[in-house]
């Protein structure tokens, strides 16, 4: 079964629009992504941040 990381959304600019996942997603937001696809954004440091110890 495929590991599901939640992130937030913790962007300087707000509300990020992310072709990654086909929508946008607000300040604050948290989401919930396969491993591969959260390992990307979660690069973005400035970005997007881990949520929870998952």
């Amino acid at each position: 079964m495929a590991q599901n990381i939640k992130i937030r959304n913790i962007s300087p600019l707000g509300d990020l629009d992310v072709p990654l996942l086909g929508q946008i997603v607000k300040y604050g937001e948290t989401v919930s992504l396969p491993k591969a696809a959260a390992d990307k954004l979660l690069a973005q440091d400035r970005n997007f941040e881990q949520v929870g110890g998952n």
